[in-house]
């Protein structure tokens, strides 16, 4: 048994689809509690509903916690193992005359709620089945009526939430209704089995979503008709999209295997989703998972909703980039590089200190892993596209054959091939065919990165080094002589083609 004193929290997700952003939050602040406190954090699965619930989904959970970096103490722990706890608790409710039978229909009730929809009223269970006599029951259960096992609200009084977030919230029992414990195939209502779980496990607090408040009142009785202790609870705040609405698969992609697919470091997202409803008390944004745990307190988590911002996701995950020593990139950026077709293995022994410099030259201008590896892609193969607005700009209109042709001879003779030299011979010819620098430079750029704007194009030639130079802007004259055929022939302009 756990120490009475020992914090227990749990992170307990529903395996019926992937672990989305709100739910990765609820998660965090769990396991940010647990550690702060000494304590334990738990992975529950709540896979009651076998139907909608997946071995794949349940996996996905478990990869999108150890990407982010969130260990647990205890479990997996599931629910669809513990059937015979949650009849073994039911009994006791029975017995305590906590709770009943209902043998009204599903027909029956969706009656009564139709009727009450057109009298423009609310329903809820009207405790048809609540008082009736031990024989009525009986006569049901002898007859095979299928049944259900309902909770005794107390008519009168007041069930308080005292929460961590919002303080207190008092609902009247009057305005709950008997809500249902146990289903007619003897499965356990999400009510049922959230209680006896969080008993069963020692839960000492209860991290959740605000969408749970409503739930908690009627918890609380369960704890109560128990004789149990009630834990503490805290209710995050919703996260909602940018109209003001909860955030959902209408926002676009929310899962958290999403934004590691499209190239977005751990620590960024942890670090924005700390900052989805709590605040560290000053203007700090920029946090380790280590300075979390020692900052993160349920007293600075704030009660109003939190809006998901992508953009600003996108900026802390490239202040994450530009920061992070490259060494420590290479890696993913490894990854990233191979499912574009352009890393070979001996890149790995032969040219790490190459990659090194590329992944060094372009970080900080890249908000994630993909384009960082879209940026040094160039450095590694020829097979990439010209961008169309890069064309347009600074080739499109433009008689440019005679000066690339001249600048591949003129880089053919730099020695020794280093920043300065290629500076200086850049500018004489440009000067030469009375051309302002850029108006060279840029064909450059566009040749031997595919866009127009990079780091310095001298630093970037450097790395690029003499040959690859060369063979890039041998590729960008068989794309200006074919433009200048197609202009003298009067045929449809040629695109920029990825070869």
């Amino acid at each position: 048994m756990p120490k009475s004193s020992e914090v227990r929290v749990r992170f307990a997700p529903s395996p019926t689809g992937e672990l989305h952003v709100g739910g990765a939050r609820t998660a965090l602040f769990n396991w940010l509690y647990a550690r702060q406190n000494k304590g334990t954090f738990i992975l529950r699965i709540e896979d009651t509903d076998e139907d909608r619930s997946s071995e794949e989904s349940t996996q996905g959970i478990f990869t999108a916690l150890k990407w982010l970096g969130l260990d647990t103490d205890e479990g997996p722990i599931y629910q669809s193992t513990r059937f015979d706890l949650y009849r073994d608790y039911v009994s006791l409710l029975m017995n305590s005359g906590n709770a009943y039978y209902c043998f009204c229909s599903a027909e029956e009730i969706e009656g009564k709620k139709q009727e009450a929809m057109e009298k423009g009223e609310g329903w809820r269970y009207d405790g048809t089945w609540r008082d009736r006599s031990p024989e009525d029951v009986q006569a049901m259960i002898d007859a095979g009526a299928p049944k259900v096992v309902r909770f005794k609200v107390p008519q009168k009084g007041t069930t308080v939430v005292d929460d961590q977030v919002h303080g207190e919230v008092s609902f009247g029992n009057e305005n709950l209704e008997d809500f249902t414990l146990l289903r007619s195939d003897e499965k356990p209502t999400y009510h049922l089995s959230n209680v006896v779980d969080d008993i069963e496990m020692g839960v000492t607090h209860v991290i959740r979503g605000a969408d749970h408040l409503p739930n908690t009142p009627k918890q609380i009785l369960v704890y109560e008709a128990l004789d149990a202790k009630v834990p503490v609870f805290a209710h995050l705040p919703l996260i909602l999209g940018p109209d003001k609405k909860r955030l959902s698969k209408r926002h676009g992609a929310t899962a958290v295997t999403y934004f590691r697919d499209k190239g977005y470091l751990p620590g960024a997202v942890v670090n924005y989703l700390a900052l989805l409803g709590w605040s560290p008390g000053d203007d700090r944004e920029i946090f380790t998972l280590h300075e979390l745990t020692k900052e993160f307190s349920l007293d600075r988590v704030n009660s109003s909703n939190a809006e998901f911002d992508v953009e600003k996701l996108g900026w802390l995950n490239g202040k994450y980039i530009s920061e992070v020593p490259a060494g420590e990139l290479m890696n993913s950026v490894r990854d990233a590089l191979n499912n574009r077709g352009c890393w070979q293995e001996e890149l790995d022994m032969e040219r790490r200190d190459y990659i090194f410099a590329l992944i060094d030259l372009w970080q900080s201008r890249s908000r994630t892993i993909n384009e960082l590896a879209d940026n040094i892609a160039p450095f590694l193969t020829e097979a990439f596209p010209y961008l169309p607005e890069a064309l347009e700009a600074n080739i499109t209109g433009k008689d440019l054959l005679g000066p690339v042709e001249a600048l591949r001879e003129a880089l053919a003779q730099v020695d020794p091939w280093n920043q300065e030299e290629l500076e200086v011979t850049i500018r004489q010819l440009a000067e030469g065919f009375e051309l302002e620098a850029s108006e060279l430079i840029q064909p450059c750029r566009i040749a031997v990165i595919g866009k127009a704007s990079s780091p310095g194009i001298f630093e970037v030639l450097e790395l690029m080094g003499r040959e690859n130079t060369r063979v890039r802007l041998d590729r960008m004259i068989r794309y200006l002589s074919k433009v200048k055929a197609a202009q003298e022939g009067g045929a449809a302009p040629v695109e920029g083609a990825s070869s």
